[in-house]
């Protein structure tokens, strides 16, 4: 169900809006992993390819804590390593550099799906096609690791006809809530912040790097990310939530009907 969770008058309008971005891990997408043993052929390829050796489990434990450590490092300082960066610095630091390097498109693939493959949410293509076909100018503001992994699911659900603008943190360098990445994502197209819209489903990064930005309005999908009856700061409370992609129809009518 829709929820406005702010007063109306102090965010934009929906039908005046000139741009929507969206989230794409989370909120057009949901991981959907396997069992236990999920990552293990992942993992043996990686050490195939590095010369690593010893217990598969093992190197997919070792290298996952280094993933956390990069996460971690990545919310405090905003920043997104290229792929050979994360790859060298972080993920494999005891392995051939060079190797590591010249590999690091294919590790970096190989490890994102040991933690198992995104799905594509049924309501999420036709919700964005009747957005566009509504005479919404869509686009998506990404944090992804990889500089092919989400141009490729984009275009296998058949996604990208209607996607107008792509920012990935992978090619930009800044990852949300990097306000910089929302502020720069606007001006790309043409649109001024305060006319954006963001929707997302993470509050501390799909909320609070709009709002920094000046976006117009910030709508969060509910998810197992929604801090469900915790009191959010105040940077990150959306102006409006819903249950499902379906509902934006509900919030978006066609352009130049209100």
């Amino acid at each position: 169900m829709m929820q406005y969770l702010r007063d109306k008058n102090t965010f934009l309008n929906p039908a005046e809006s000139e741009f929507i971005f969206f989230d794409k891990g989370g909120t057009l997408s949901k991981p959907v992993t396997g069992g236990k043993d999920w990552g293990l052929p992942n993992y043996k390829k990686i050490m195939d390819i590095i010369g690593a050796k010893g217990d598969v489990a093992e190197f997919g434990a070792k290298i996952s804590r280094n993933d956390k450590a990069y996460k971690k490092w990545g919310m405090e300082t905003w920043i997104e390593l290229s792929e050979e960066e994360r790859c060298t610095r972080f993920l494999f630091p005891d392995y051939p550099e060079d190797v590591v390097k010249a590999n690091a498109e294919e590790l970096t693939l190989l490890f994102s799906r040991s933690k198992g493959v995104r799905e594509l949410r049924k309501e999420a293509l036709p919700v964005i096609k009747a957005l566009f076909e509504r005479g919404y100018r869509l686009g998506i503001i990404s944090n992804t690791v990889s500089t092919v992994l989400v141009p490729g699911e984009l275009e296998e659900a058949g996604i990208t006809p209607y996607i107008e603008q792509l920012v990935m943190s992978s090619i930009t360098g800044i990852r949300k809530p990097d306000p910089a990445m929302f502020t720069e994502s606007a001006n790309s197209v043409g649109v001024s912040p305060e006319k954006s819209v963001y929707i997302g489903d993470q509050p501390n990064r799909d909320v609070e790097g709009p709002r920094r930005a000046g976006f117009g309005l910030n709508v969060i999908l509910k998810t197992s990310n929604y801090p469900e009856g915790k009191v959010l700061p105040e940077l990150q409370v959306p102006d409006i939530t819903v249950d499902t992609l379906i509902e934006l129809l509900d919030l978006f009518p066609p352009k130049g009907r209100s």
